[in-house]
Protein backbone atom coordinates (compact mmCIF):
# COMPACT_ATOMS: atom_id res chain seq x y z
CA UNK A 1 0.00 0.00 0.00
CA UNK A 2 2.59 2.35 0.37
CA UNK A 3 4.59 1.72 -2.70
CA UNK A 4 0.86 2.40 -4.13
CA UNK A 5 0.62 5.55 -2.00
CA UNK A 6 4.23 6.86 -3.21
CA UNK A 7 3.07 6.23 -7.07
CA UNK A 8 -0.03 8.97 -5.65
CA UNK A 9 2.96 11.19 -4.58
CA UNK A 10 4.62 10.82 -7.87
CA UNK A 11 1.65 12.07 -9.98
CA UNK A 12 0.79 14.51 -7.83
CA UNK A 13 4.66 16.11 -7.97
CA UNK A 14 4.29 15.83 -11.87
CA UNK A 15 1.34 17.89 -12.02
CA UNK A 16 2.57 20.54 -9.55
CA UNK A 17 5.93 20.99 -11.07
CA UNK A 18 4.09 21.08 -14.96
CA UNK A 19 1.71 23.54 -13.46
CA UNK A 20 4.16 25.96 -12.00
CA UNK A 21 6.19 25.70 -14.80
CA UNK A 22 3.37 26.70 -16.77
CA UNK A 23 2.99 29.31 -14.68
CA UNK A 24 6.35 30.39 -15.17
CA UNK A 25 6.17 30.44 -18.95
CA UNK A 26 2.67 32.68 -19.17
CA UNK A 27 4.49 35.17 -16.80
CA UNK A 28 6.95 35.15 -19.22
CA UNK A 29 4.95 35.72 -22.30
CA UNK A 30 3.00 38.16 -20.35
CA UNK A 31 5.89 40.74 -20.02
CA UNK A 32 7.35 39.99 -22.92
CA UNK A 33 7.23 43.96 -23.52
CA UNK A 34 7.48 44.76 -19.68
CA UNK A 35 10.87 47.42 -19.85
CA UNK A 36 13.56 45.96 -17.50
CA UNK A 37 11.71 42.33 -16.93
CA UNK A 38 14.35 39.35 -17.69
CA UNK A 39 12.97 35.95 -18.98
CA UNK A 40 12.74 33.28 -16.04
CA UNK A 41 13.76 29.58 -16.36
CA UNK A 42 11.82 26.50 -14.32
CA UNK A 43 15.23 24.48 -13.07
CA UNK A 44 13.97 20.80 -12.65
CA UNK A 45 15.20 18.26 -10.13
CA UNK A 46 13.96 14.98 -9.15
CA UNK A 47 12.67 14.42 -5.53
CA UNK A 48 14.36 12.46 -2.96
CA UNK A 49 14.80 8.52 -3.26
CA UNK A 50 13.36 5.59 -1.28
CA UNK A 51 15.44 2.52 -0.03
CA UNK A 52 13.31 -0.31 -1.33
CA UNK A 53 16.15 -3.44 -0.17
CA UNK A 54 19.50 -4.07 -0.11
CA UNK A 55 20.68 -6.27 -3.27
CA UNK A 56 24.31 -7.78 -3.71
CA UNK A 57 24.94 -5.26 -6.49
CA UNK A 58 23.60 -2.34 -4.27
CA UNK A 59 20.94 -0.37 -2.52
CA UNK A 60 17.64 -0.89 -4.79
CA UNK A 61 15.68 2.77 -4.47
CA UNK A 62 12.59 4.36 -6.34
CA UNK A 63 11.91 7.80 -6.60
CA UNK A 64 9.62 9.90 -5.64
CA UNK A 65 8.89 12.09 -8.15
CA UNK A 66 9.96 15.74 -9.13
CA UNK A 67 10.29 19.05 -7.95
CA UNK A 68 10.75 22.98 -9.20
CA UNK A 69 14.48 23.52 -7.77
CA UNK A 70 14.62 26.63 -8.84
CA UNK A 71 12.80 29.35 -10.60
CA UNK A 72 15.63 31.65 -11.67
CA UNK A 73 16.99 34.44 -14.24
CA UNK A 74 19.67 34.79 -16.46
CA UNK A 75 21.90 37.75 -16.54
CA UNK A 76 25.59 38.16 -18.14
CA UNK A 77 26.97 40.33 -15.28
CA UNK A 78 29.99 41.36 -17.30
CA UNK A 79 27.70 42.60 -20.57
CA UNK A 80 25.38 44.73 -17.56
CA UNK A 81 28.43 46.36 -16.34
CA UNK A 82 30.09 46.96 -19.66
CA UNK A 83 26.36 48.23 -20.96
CA UNK A 84 25.98 50.79 -17.90
CA UNK A 85 29.41 52.07 -18.15
CA UNK A 86 28.57 52.88 -22.17
CA UNK A 87 25.49 54.44 -21.19
CA UNK A 88 26.80 56.45 -19.04
CA UNK A 89 29.27 57.65 -21.49
CA UNK A 90 26.99 58.48 -23.83
CA UNK A 91 24.78 60.73 -21.60
CA UNK A 92 28.03 62.70 -20.82
CA UNK A 93 29.06 63.53 -24.78
CA UNK A 94 24.86 63.87 -25.20
CA UNK A 95 24.71 66.24 -22.81
CA UNK A 96 27.88 68.17 -23.77
CA UNK A 97 26.39 68.15 -27.36
CA UNK A 98 23.04 69.82 -26.30
CA UNK A 99 24.48 72.32 -24.55
CA UNK A 100 26.80 73.24 -27.46
CA UNK A 101 24.03 73.04 -29.96
CA UNK A 102 21.84 74.99 -27.89
CA UNK A 103 23.82 77.84 -27.24
CA UNK A 104 25.18 78.28 -31.08
CA UNK A 105 21.80 79.43 -31.42
CA UNK A 106 22.23 82.73 -29.36
CA UNK A 107 25.15 83.72 -32.33
CA UNK A 108 22.63 83.50 -34.91
CA UNK A 109 24.70 81.60 -36.82
CA UNK A 110 22.39 79.22 -38.14
CA UNK A 111 19.89 82.33 -38.83
CA UNK A 112 19.69 85.87 -41.28
CA UNK A 113 20.67 87.72 -38.52
CA UNK A 114 24.55 86.68 -36.85
CA UNK A 115 26.57 88.46 -34.87
CA UNK A 116 29.19 88.84 -37.27
CA UNK A 117 26.69 90.87 -39.40
CA UNK A 118 26.69 93.34 -36.30
CA UNK A 119 30.64 93.49 -36.16
CA UNK A 120 30.20 94.10 -39.65
CA UNK A 121 27.89 97.26 -39.87
CA UNK A 122 30.32 98.84 -36.90
CA UNK A 123 33.19 98.60 -39.62
CA UNK A 124 31.25 99.86 -42.09
CA UNK A 125 29.88 103.03 -40.42
CA UNK A 126 33.50 103.42 -39.28
CA UNK A 127 34.21 103.97 -43.60
CA UNK A 128 31.92 106.12 -43.91
CA UNK A 129 32.90 108.09 -41.10
CA UNK A 130 36.39 108.32 -42.49
CA UNK A 131 35.10 109.75 -45.50
CA UNK A 132 33.43 112.85 -43.47
CA UNK A 133 34.47 112.38 -39.67
CA UNK A 134 33.04 116.14 -39.14
CA UNK A 135 29.71 115.28 -40.22
CA UNK A 136 27.34 114.99 -37.80
CA UNK A 137 25.11 112.15 -39.75
CA UNK A 138 28.27 109.95 -39.93
CA UNK A 139 28.90 110.87 -36.21
CA UNK A 140 25.45 109.22 -35.13
CA UNK A 141 25.70 106.75 -37.65
CA UNK A 142 28.83 105.51 -36.18
CA UNK A 143 27.73 105.52 -32.46
CA UNK A 144 24.04 104.24 -33.01
CA UNK A 145 26.10 101.51 -34.70
CA UNK A 146 28.26 100.85 -31.59
CA UNK A 147 25.10 100.87 -29.36
CA UNK A 148 23.77 98.06 -31.49
CA UNK A 149 27.24 96.03 -31.43
CA UNK A 150 27.43 96.33 -27.81
CA UNK A 151 23.64 96.23 -27.33
CA UNK A 152 23.94 93.04 -29.10
CA UNK A 153 26.79 91.17 -27.71
CA UNK A 154 25.50 92.23 -23.82
CA UNK A 155 22.13 90.16 -24.64
CA UNK A 156 24.01 87.44 -26.24
CA UNK A 157 25.97 87.24 -22.81
CA UNK A 158 23.19 87.70 -20.35
CA UNK A 159 21.72 84.37 -22.44
CA UNK A 160 24.51 82.28 -21.97
CA UNK A 161 25.12 83.37 -18.19
CA UNK A 162 20.54 82.86 -17.92
CA UNK A 163 21.83 79.20 -19.23
CA UNK A 164 24.11 78.49 -16.89
CA UNK A 165 21.81 79.32 -14.14
CA UNK A 166 18.86 77.17 -15.93
CA UNK A 167 21.35 74.22 -15.54
CA UNK A 168 21.14 75.13 -11.90
CA UNK A 169 17.64 73.16 -11.96
CA UNK A 170 18.77 70.48 -14.42
CA UNK A 171 21.30 69.70 -11.80
CA UNK A 172 19.14 69.84 -8.60
CA UNK A 173 16.71 67.34 -10.62
CA UNK A 174 19.53 64.74 -11.67
CA UNK A 175 20.62 65.26 -8.29
CA UNK A 176 17.02 64.26 -6.97
CA UNK A 177 16.57 61.00 -9.71
CA UNK A 178 19.80 59.61 -8.11
CA UNK A 179 18.62 60.30 -4.12
CA UNK A 180 14.78 58.67 -5.70
CA UNK A 181 17.03 55.61 -7.51
CA UNK A 182 18.90 54.65 -4.43
CA UNK A 183 16.38 54.69 -2.34
CA UNK A 184 14.36 52.66 -4.64
CA UNK A 185 17.21 50.28 -4.88
CA UNK A 186 17.82 50.16 -0.91
CA UNK A 187 13.64 48.97 -0.60
CA UNK A 188 13.83 46.36 -2.96
CA UNK A 189 17.35 45.05 -1.49
CA UNK A 190 15.41 45.04 1.80
CA UNK A 191 12.93 42.98 -0.13
CA UNK A 192 14.97 40.59 -2.05
CA UNK A 193 16.42 39.76 1.37
CA UNK A 194 12.89 39.05 2.73
CA UNK A 195 11.85 36.81 0.45
CA UNK A 196 15.02 35.09 -0.13
CA UNK A 197 15.95 34.56 3.46
CA UNK A 198 14.50 31.50 3.72
CA UNK A 199 16.38 29.98 0.48
CA UNK A 200 13.00 28.64 -0.64
CA UNK A 201 12.40 30.76 -4.00
CA UNK A 202 13.90 33.80 -6.01
CA UNK A 203 12.73 37.84 -5.94
CA UNK A 204 13.08 37.77 -9.34
CA UNK A 205 10.77 40.88 -10.40
CA UNK A 206 12.20 42.63 -7.53
CA UNK A 207 15.57 41.73 -9.01
CA UNK A 208 14.69 43.29 -12.22
CA UNK A 209 13.46 46.54 -11.07
CA UNK A 210 16.57 46.62 -9.35
CA UNK A 211 18.23 46.23 -11.95
CA UNK A 212 16.44 48.48 -14.27
CA UNK A 213 17.21 50.92 -11.52
CA UNK A 214 21.30 50.15 -11.70
CA UNK A 215 20.65 51.00 -15.51
CA UNK A 216 18.67 54.04 -15.26
CA UNK A 217 21.78 55.45 -12.50
CA UNK A 218 24.20 54.73 -14.83
CA UNK A 219 23.20 57.33 -16.97
CA UNK A 220 23.29 59.87 -14.55
CA UNK A 221 26.71 59.05 -12.66
CA UNK A 222 29.50 56.50 -12.72
CA UNK A 223 28.59 53.79 -10.38
CA UNK A 224 30.20 50.61 -9.19
CA UNK A 225 28.03 47.87 -7.25
CA UNK A 226 28.56 44.80 -5.74
CA UNK A 227 26.36 41.83 -4.93
CA UNK A 228 26.68 40.11 -1.53
CA UNK A 229 25.41 36.47 -1.14
CA UNK A 230 22.04 37.63 0.43
CA UNK A 231 21.40 39.05 -2.75
CA UNK A 232 21.51 42.70 -1.67
CA UNK A 233 23.67 45.27 -3.71
CA UNK A 234 25.80 47.67 -2.43
CA UNK A 235 26.16 50.54 -4.99
CA UNK A 236 29.23 53.19 -4.98
CA UNK A 237 28.97 57.05 -6.87
CA UNK A 238 32.47 58.28 -7.97
CA UNK A 239 34.02 55.45 -5.92
CA UNK A 240 32.14 56.43 -2.33
CA UNK A 241 29.04 54.00 -0.70
CA UNK A 242 25.67 55.37 -2.33
CA UNK A 243 23.08 52.61 -1.22
CA UNK A 244 24.20 49.88 1.73
CA UNK A 245 22.47 47.07 3.19
CA UNK A 246 21.39 49.28 6.17
CA UNK A 247 20.81 53.11 4.76
CA UNK A 248 21.11 55.64 1.79
CA UNK A 249 23.76 58.07 1.41
CA UNK A 250 22.00 61.03 0.00
CA UNK A 251 23.05 63.95 -2.15
CA UNK A 252 22.31 67.19 -1.87
CA UNK A 253 22.88 70.43 -3.56
CA UNK A 254 24.67 73.44 -1.95
CA UNK A 255 26.15 76.95 -4.22
CA UNK A 256 29.53 76.86 -5.57
CA UNK A 257 31.01 79.93 -2.96
CA UNK A 258 29.69 83.10 -1.35
CA UNK A 259 30.28 85.20 -4.45
CA UNK A 260 28.42 82.69 -6.94
CA UNK A 261 24.96 81.07 -6.60
CA UNK A 262 25.53 78.27 -8.75
CA UNK A 263 25.42 74.85 -7.45
CA UNK A 264 27.01 71.82 -7.08
CA UNK A 265 26.53 67.84 -6.22
CA UNK A 266 27.71 67.07 -2.25
CA UNK A 267 27.63 64.48 -0.21
CA UNK A 268 24.71 65.71 2.06
CA UNK A 269 26.77 63.80 5.39
CA UNK A 270 29.39 65.53 5.10
CA UNK A 271 29.11 68.64 2.40
CA UNK A 272 32.16 66.95 0.05
CA UNK A 273 32.14 67.28 -3.20
CA UNK A 274 30.60 64.32 -5.29
CA UNK A 275 33.44 64.59 -8.51
CA UNK A 276 36.68 65.91 -8.41
CA UNK A 277 37.07 67.95 -10.81
CA UNK A 278 40.57 69.01 -11.11
CA UNK A 279 41.52 66.52 -14.20
CA UNK A 280 40.25 66.85 -17.60
CA UNK A 281 37.65 64.58 -18.38
CA UNK A 282 38.36 61.31 -20.62
CA UNK A 283 37.74 57.78 -21.75
CA UNK A 284 41.47 57.00 -20.27
CA UNK A 285 40.77 58.35 -16.57
CA UNK A 286 37.38 57.17 -17.05
CA UNK A 287 36.12 60.15 -15.89
CA UNK A 288 33.79 60.52 -18.68
CA UNK A 289 30.39 59.10 -17.19
CA UNK A 290 27.10 60.57 -16.55
CA UNK A 291 24.92 63.54 -17.78
CA UNK A 292 25.42 65.36 -14.18
CA UNK A 293 29.12 65.59 -14.53
CA UNK A 294 28.05 67.12 -18.21
CA UNK A 295 26.07 69.59 -16.95
CA UNK A 296 28.76 70.69 -14.16
CA UNK A 297 31.46 70.39 -16.94
CA UNK A 298 29.22 72.22 -19.79
CA UNK A 299 27.94 75.30 -17.24
CA UNK A 300 31.69 75.93 -15.03
CA UNK A 301 31.24 76.99 -11.33
CA UNK A 302 31.65 80.92 -11.94
CA UNK A 303 31.30 83.69 -14.68
CA UNK A 304 33.94 83.99 -16.92
CA UNK A 305 35.45 86.85 -18.35
CA UNK A 306 38.75 87.82 -20.77
CA UNK A 307 41.06 87.98 -18.16
CA UNK A 308 41.22 84.65 -17.41
CA UNK A 309 42.00 83.42 -20.97
CA UNK A 310 46.18 83.92 -20.33
CA UNK A 311 48.43 85.75 -22.73
CA UNK A 312 52.06 84.96 -23.54
CA UNK A 313 54.73 87.47 -22.21
CA UNK A 314 56.02 89.84 -24.47
CA UNK A 315 59.31 89.20 -22.95
CA UNK A 316 59.74 85.44 -23.65
CA UNK A 317 63.40 84.94 -22.30
CA UNK A 318 61.94 85.96 -18.72
CA UNK A 319 61.91 83.01 -16.58
CA UNK A 320 59.38 84.11 -13.79
CA UNK A 321 56.88 85.53 -16.27
CA UNK A 322 57.02 82.41 -18.47
CA UNK A 323 56.60 80.00 -15.18
CA UNK A 324 53.12 82.33 -14.15
CA UNK A 325 52.24 82.08 -17.66
CA UNK A 326 52.77 78.14 -17.66
CA UNK A 327 50.80 77.71 -14.51
CA UNK A 328 48.03 80.02 -15.65
CA UNK A 329 48.05 77.95 -18.78
CA UNK A 330 47.47 74.87 -16.97
CA UNK A 331 44.52 76.52 -14.87
CA UNK A 332 42.90 77.51 -17.72
CA UNK A 333 43.31 73.79 -19.03
CA UNK A 334 41.95 72.30 -15.76
CA UNK A 335 39.02 74.97 -14.84
CA UNK A 336 38.01 76.99 -17.48
CA UNK A 337 38.77 74.99 -21.39
CA UNK A 338 36.57 71.75 -20.31
CA UNK A 339 33.59 73.59 -19.16
CA UNK A 340 31.89 74.96 -22.43
CA UNK A 341 29.66 77.60 -21.46
CA UNK A 342 32.09 79.18 -19.41
CA UNK A 343 34.68 78.98 -22.21
CA UNK A 344 32.56 80.45 -24.63
CA UNK A 345 31.54 83.36 -22.00
CA UNK A 346 35.17 83.93 -21.54
CA UNK A 347 36.74 83.56 -25.32
CA UNK A 348 33.50 85.85 -26.52
CA UNK A 349 34.35 88.71 -23.53
CA UNK A 350 38.07 88.57 -24.66
CA UNK A 351 36.75 89.40 -28.61
CA UNK A 352 34.53 92.30 -27.26
CA UNK A 353 36.92 93.44 -24.96
CA UNK A 354 39.69 93.43 -27.86
CA UNK A 355 37.34 95.72 -30.25
CA UNK A 356 36.08 98.26 -27.28
CA UNK A 357 39.27 99.12 -26.22
CA UNK A 358 41.32 98.82 -29.27
CA UNK A 359 38.35 101.79 -30.35
CA UNK A 360 38.33 103.75 -27.07
CA UNK A 361 42.40 103.79 -27.17
CA UNK A 362 42.22 105.35 -30.93
CA UNK A 363 39.93 107.99 -29.79
CA UNK A 364 41.70 108.36 -26.19
CA UNK A 365 45.22 107.57 -27.22
CA UNK A 366 47.71 107.20 -23.37
CA UNK A 367 51.07 107.13 -22.99
CA UNK A 368 53.26 105.95 -20.14
CA UNK A 369 55.10 108.66 -17.71
CA UNK A 370 57.14 108.33 -14.16
CA UNK A 371 55.71 110.12 -11.52
CA UNK A 372 57.57 111.57 -9.03
CA UNK A 373 57.10 109.16 -6.24
CA UNK A 374 58.64 106.83 -8.98
CA UNK A 375 55.02 104.95 -9.79
CA UNK A 376 55.11 104.34 -13.68
CA UNK A 377 51.12 105.18 -14.95
CA UNK A 378 49.27 105.72 -17.95
CA UNK A 379 47.93 109.38 -18.88
CA UNK A 380 45.61 110.69 -22.01
CA UNK A 381 47.92 111.69 -24.57
CA UNK A 382 46.67 115.51 -25.53
CA UNK A 383 49.03 115.96 -28.32
CA UNK A 384 47.70 113.39 -29.90
CA UNK A 385 44.19 113.02 -28.72
CA UNK A 386 41.40 114.66 -30.53
CA UNK A 387 38.71 116.59 -29.05
CA UNK A 388 34.90 117.35 -29.76
CA UNK A 389 33.25 119.14 -32.72
CA UNK A 390 32.22 122.78 -32.35
CA UNK A 391 31.75 125.44 -29.53
CA UNK A 392 32.33 123.99 -26.45
CA UNK A 393 33.06 120.82 -27.25
CA UNK A 394 36.46 120.90 -27.90
CA UNK A 395 38.25 118.98 -25.26
CA UNK A 396 39.77 115.62 -25.07
CA UNK A 397 39.22 112.13 -23.50
CA UNK A 398 35.73 111.07 -24.41
CA UNK A 399 35.58 107.70 -25.01
CA UNK A 400 32.86 105.89 -27.27
CA UNK A 401 32.46 102.81 -24.84
CA UNK A 402 32.70 104.00 -20.68
CA UNK A 403 32.39 101.60 -17.60
CA UNK A 404 29.06 101.35 -15.86
CA UNK A 405 30.74 102.83 -12.76
CA UNK A 406 34.48 103.75 -13.71
CA UNK A 407 35.57 106.48 -15.29
CA UNK A 408 38.58 106.31 -18.00
CA UNK A 409 40.77 109.10 -16.15
CA UNK A 410 41.16 111.28 -12.86
CA UNK A 411 42.81 114.78 -12.77
CA UNK A 412 45.64 114.80 -10.74
CA UNK A 413 47.84 117.03 -9.87
CA UNK A 414 51.55 115.53 -10.76
CA UNK A 415 55.11 115.80 -11.16
CA UNK A 416 56.16 113.55 -13.92
CA UNK A 417 58.68 112.61 -16.27
CA UNK A 418 57.46 112.27 -19.88
CA UNK A 419 58.40 109.61 -22.51
CA UNK A 420 61.60 112.15 -23.17
CA UNK A 421 62.75 112.47 -20.30
CA UNK A 422 61.98 115.60 -19.37
CA UNK A 423 60.27 116.81 -16.07
CA UNK A 424 57.26 118.17 -16.34
CA UNK A 425 54.57 119.64 -13.34
CA UNK A 426 50.76 120.05 -13.86
CA UNK A 427 47.13 118.45 -14.09
CA UNK A 428 47.34 115.19 -15.99
CA UNK A 429 44.43 112.86 -16.71
CA UNK A 430 45.45 109.58 -15.47
CA UNK A 431 44.31 106.41 -16.72
CA UNK A 432 42.09 104.15 -14.43
CA UNK A 433 43.59 100.73 -15.47
CA UNK A 434 41.94 97.47 -15.32
CA UNK A 435 42.74 95.08 -12.57
CA UNK A 436 41.18 92.17 -11.82
CA UNK A 437 42.18 88.47 -9.94
CA UNK A 438 39.88 85.83 -10.08
CA UNK A 439 40.17 85.69 -6.09
CA UNK A 440 40.40 89.03 -6.19
CA UNK A 441 42.32 90.87 -3.48
CA UNK A 442 42.66 94.16 -4.90
CA UNK A 443 40.71 93.64 -7.68
CA UNK A 444 37.82 95.24 -8.85
CA UNK A 445 35.51 93.44 -11.73
CA UNK A 446 33.90 96.78 -12.35
CA UNK A 447 37.19 98.58 -13.35
CA UNK A 448 37.07 95.82 -16.39
CA UNK A 449 35.95 96.75 -20.03
CA UNK A 450 33.76 93.61 -20.01
CA UNK A 451 30.70 92.18 -20.68
CA UNK A 452 27.78 93.56 -18.28
CA UNK A 453 30.32 95.94 -17.51
CA UNK A 454 29.51 98.81 -19.84
CA UNK A 455 27.55 100.75 -22.08
CA UNK A 456 27.91 103.83 -24.98
CA UNK A 457 29.05 106.84 -23.54
CA UNK A 458 25.89 108.71 -22.62
CA UNK A 459 26.93 111.92 -23.47
CA UNK A 460 27.91 110.80 -27.01
CA UNK A 461 24.44 109.71 -27.26
CA UNK A 462 23.32 112.97 -26.10
CA UNK A 463 25.58 115.03 -28.31
CA UNK A 464 27.51 112.97 -31.65
CA UNK A 465 29.60 116.45 -31.52
CA UNK A 466 31.88 115.10 -28.75
CA UNK A 467 33.10 112.55 -30.71
CA UNK A 468 37.08 113.08 -30.50
CA UNK A 469 37.68 113.61 -34.46
CA UNK A 470 38.74 117.25 -34.55
CA UNK A 471 41.77 118.84 -33.90
CA UNK A 472 42.52 122.13 -32.26
CA UNK A 473 41.93 124.21 -35.67
CA UNK A 474 38.66 122.35 -35.95
CA UNK A 475 39.16 120.18 -39.07
CA UNK A 476 38.70 116.44 -39.32
CA UNK A 477 41.44 114.52 -37.81
CA UNK A 478 42.17 112.21 -40.50
CA UNK A 479 44.33 109.93 -39.29
CA UNK A 480 42.27 108.99 -36.10
CA UNK A 481 39.60 108.16 -38.45
CA UNK A 482 41.88 106.04 -40.81
CA UNK A 483 42.64 103.99 -37.41
CA UNK A 484 39.43 103.82 -36.36
CA UNK A 485 39.01 101.52 -39.89
CA UNK A 486 42.56 99.68 -39.93
CA UNK A 487 42.23 98.28 -36.06
CA UNK A 488 39.55 95.90 -37.56
CA UNK A 489 42.72 94.21 -39.70
CA UNK A 490 45.68 94.45 -37.20
CA UNK A 491 46.40 91.48 -35.71
CA UNK A 492 44.35 90.67 -32.18
CA UNK A 493 44.61 87.78 -30.58
CA UNK A 494 44.62 83.92 -30.13
CA UNK A 495 41.72 82.36 -29.40
CA UNK A 496 43.33 80.63 -26.47
CA UNK A 497 46.80 79.67 -25.24
CA UNK A 498 46.04 76.56 -26.95
CA UNK A 499 45.61 78.17 -30.50
CA UNK A 500 48.92 79.28 -32.13
CA UNK A 501 46.90 81.55 -34.77
CA UNK A 502 46.58 85.10 -34.04
CA UNK A 503 43.72 86.79 -35.82
CA UNK A 504 42.12 89.86 -36.69
CA UNK A 505 38.59 90.62 -35.11
CA UNK A 506 36.91 88.98 -37.87
CA UNK A 507 39.26 86.33 -38.57
CA UNK A 508 39.02 85.31 -34.25
CA UNK A 509 35.06 85.43 -34.23
CA UNK A 510 35.06 83.03 -37.24
CA UNK A 511 37.83 80.83 -35.54
CA UNK A 512 35.79 81.50 -32.44
CA UNK A 513 32.49 80.41 -34.09
CA UNK A 514 34.15 77.21 -35.99
CA UNK A 515 35.80 76.24 -32.48
CA UNK A 516 32.64 75.44 -30.70
CA UNK A 517 30.75 73.75 -33.92
CA UNK A 518 33.45 71.63 -33.87
CA UNK A 519 33.09 70.55 -30.14
CA UNK A 520 29.25 69.90 -30.77
CA UNK A 521 30.22 67.85 -33.99
CA UNK A 522 33.13 66.02 -32.01
CA UNK A 523 30.71 65.22 -29.00
CA UNK A 524 27.95 64.53 -30.76
CA UNK A 525 30.58 61.80 -33.31
CA UNK A 526 31.66 60.38 -29.51
CA UNK A 527 27.59 60.06 -28.26
CA UNK A 528 26.53 57.96 -31.21
CA UNK A 529 29.81 56.24 -31.42
CA UNK A 530 28.96 55.02 -27.49
CA UNK A 531 25.33 54.76 -28.82
CA UNK A 532 26.00 52.20 -30.79
CA UNK A 533 28.02 50.21 -28.54
CA UNK A 534 25.41 50.67 -25.80
CA UNK A 535 22.58 49.43 -27.95
CA UNK A 536 25.16 45.95 -29.09
CA UNK A 537 25.77 45.56 -25.37
CA UNK A 538 21.86 45.58 -25.12
CA UNK A 539 20.76 43.59 -27.72
CA UNK A 540 23.71 40.65 -26.29
CA UNK A 541 22.26 40.90 -22.95
CA UNK A 542 18.53 40.51 -24.65
CA UNK A 543 19.97 37.66 -25.80
CA UNK A 544 20.34 36.32 -22.60
CA UNK A 545 17.47 37.86 -20.98
CA UNK A 546 14.94 38.71 -23.47
CA UNK A 547 11.89 36.92 -23.51
CA UNK A 548 11.23 34.92 -27.38
CA UNK A 549 7.40 34.44 -27.83
CA UNK A 550 8.39 31.57 -29.86
CA UNK A 551 10.31 29.78 -27.07
CA UNK A 552 8.19 30.72 -24.93
CA UNK A 553 5.15 28.73 -27.17
CA UNK A 554 7.43 25.91 -27.51
CA UNK A 555 7.67 25.68 -23.63
CA UNK A 556 4.16 26.15 -23.17
CA UNK A 557 3.35 23.16 -25.16
CA UNK A 558 5.89 20.92 -23.59
CA UNK A 559 5.09 21.59 -20.22
CA UNK A 560 1.18 21.32 -21.06
CA UNK A 561 1.95 17.47 -22.74
CA UNK A 562 3.88 17.11 -19.46
CA UNK A 563 1.59 18.35 -17.18
CA UNK A 564 -1.10 15.81 -19.57
CA UNK A 565 1.07 13.07 -19.07
CA UNK A 566 1.33 13.54 -15.24
CA UNK A 567 -2.74 13.59 -15.26
CA UNK A 568 -2.67 10.58 -17.04
CA UNK A 569 -0.06 8.74 -15.01
CA UNK A 570 -2.28 9.75 -11.69
CA UNK A 571 -5.85 8.71 -13.86
CA UNK A 572 -3.65 5.05 -14.45
CA UNK A 573 -2.59 4.94 -10.59
CA UNK A 574 -6.31 5.75 -9.62
CA UNK A 575 -7.63 3.40 -10.97
CA UNK A 576 -5.32 0.29 -10.64
CA UNK A 577 -6.26 1.21 -6.81
CA UNK A 578 -9.70 1.13 -7.34
CA UNK A 579 -9.48 -2.01 -9.15
CA UNK A 580 -6.90 -3.30 -5.90
CA UNK A 581 -9.67 -2.49 -3.61
CA UNK A 582 -12.38 -3.80 -5.01
CA UNK A 583 -11.31 -7.48 -5.64
CA UNK A 584 -9.54 -7.46 -2.65
CA UNK A 585 -12.35 -6.04 -0.30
Amino acid sequence: MAGILSSFYIGVSGLQSSQYALNTTAHNLANINTEGYSRQQVMLTDMTYHRLSFAPSGINKSGLGTKIADVRIVRDAFVDRAYRTEVGREQFYRTKYDVVKEVEAYFGELESSTFRGYMTDLWTSAQELQKESNSIVTRSSYISHAVIFLSQANQIYDELKTYQKNLNKEIRDQVDQINDLAEMIHELNKEILKVEAAGIESANDYRDARDLALDQLSALVKISYEESLNGTVEVYAENRTLVSLDRVFKLDVVEVSESCNYLKPVWAADGDDLFFLARVPSAENKADIGSLKALLMSRGDFVANYTDIPKMPEDTTNAADMQAYQEAVQWYNTWLEPYTVNNMIAEFDQLIHGIVTAINDVLCPNKQVTLSNGDVVWILDEEQAGIGMGDGNQYAGTELFVRNSVSRYREELWTYTDENGVSQTGTIMIYNEEFFERDPIDGDWYSLYTLGNMKVNPDLLKNPSLLPLSNIQGEELQETANRLITIWSDPFSTLNPNSRVTNNFFGYYNEFVGDFANKGMTYHGIADTQLQAAFELNSQRQQVVGVSSDEELSNLIRFQQAYNASSRYFTVISEMTEHLIMRLG
